[in-house]
């Protein structure tokens, strides 16, 4: 598939550590993180992003979605996904969703319900068709205003895999009760290293180097990574379709799951040693007073990411 190239003063630090913070319930970094995105410019793909975290990390809060042209839209909405237990379902069924819609079959033994994966991928051909017969399902109020979300919003995701979460989103609303818990507000310091992770340069090399050094396959390590740590949650509720993507994804790198966990307690504390300056750069940047009243744009600006982006 091709992939767009972001703008050269994209940076991606900054969009990763967006979702890593909504994730583990870090309202006072993703408050800084959208200040900083929005000074820099990245205010379409804020938009963007605010819809797919929505669905992509409880999905249920779709059914309160409203992103606007202004700021404080997109900052409601993702302070509500950070402050909510994270249910993952639309995200697990899209990805799987999508890998069926290009032809992969090697899911099929362990999706919770083969029927619905293949309505997610039949969708992304009809949407219009998917959305007419999604409404015609809904129940309830909740159910149809997550619906009508989706089919506002989907237009502004940009890949075909974040589609298909939000179309796995609306799925779900007309099989499930939807409710949003609230997740502990967590008491330990952000660890911003995480943030460094396969979406950025930093992160690609140093996860490269350490596959290296432990003698083991990169893309184990890339995907050990994001499941033991870029994708941790504040609170998970039960999420069968994110638990069998994980299963079937780390199982195509060759990897259990639980073999998965051991690689990652043998690769994290040497990524994390190796992150350790970047990561205390990043936290500097994102934590630093707003100087542009006093200084104007003329002040230093770190060097920014110009990595592609990949689905997570």
């Amino acid at each position: 598939m091709f992939l767009k190239k972001p703008r050269p003063n994209t940076d991606q630090r900054l969009r990763s550590l967006l979702q890593k913070a909504a994730r583990r319930g870090h309202g006072d970094v993703v408050e800084l993180v959208i200040d900083k995105l929005n000074r820099a410019g990245d205010l379409a793909w804020l938009r963007s992003r605010s819809v797919v975290i929505t669905f992509e990390e409880c999905w249920p809060l779709a059914a309160l979605l409203t992103i606007g042209s202004e700021l404080e839209s997109k900052r409601r909405a993702l302070l509500k996904v950070t402050g909510a237990a994270k249910q993952k379902d639309a995200a697990g069924l899209g990805a799987l969703g999508y890998a069926y819609h290009e032809g992969d079959r090697s899911m099929l033994d362990c999706v919770p319900d083969d029927r619905e994966m293949r309505i997610v991928a039949a969708a992304l051909d009809r949407t219009g068709a998917f959305f007419e017969w999604v409404l015609a399902n809904a129940r309830g109020d909740s159910a149809v205003a997550a619906v009508l979300a989706a089919k506002r919003y989907i237009k502004v995701a940009t890949w075909q895999w974040d589609k298909a979460c939000i179309l796995g989103g609306a799925l779900l609303a007309t099989k499930r009760h939807l409710e949003v818990r609230p997740a502990p507000t967590p008491t330990e310091e952000f660890p911003y290293w995480v943030a460094l992770d396969k979406h950025t340069p930093s992160g690609k090399t140093v996860l490269a180097q350490v596959a290296k050094d432990l003698r083991v396959s990169h893309r184990q390590v890339i995907w050990a990574s994001f499941y033991f740590e870029s994708a941790q949650v504040n609170d998970l509720l039960p999420s069968d379709w994110w638990r069998a993507e994980a299963t079937w994804r780390l199982r195509r790198s060759g990897l259990t799951f639980e073999a998965a966990g051991e690689l990652w307690k043998r690769a994290r504390p040497l990524v994390r040693d190796h992150l350790s300056e970047d990561a205390e750069v990043l936290k500097q940047f994102v934590e630093a007073s707003d100087t542009s009243r006093l200084f104007g744009d003329a002040g230093p600006h770190p060097p920014n990411g110009t990595s592609g982006s990949t689905p997570e």
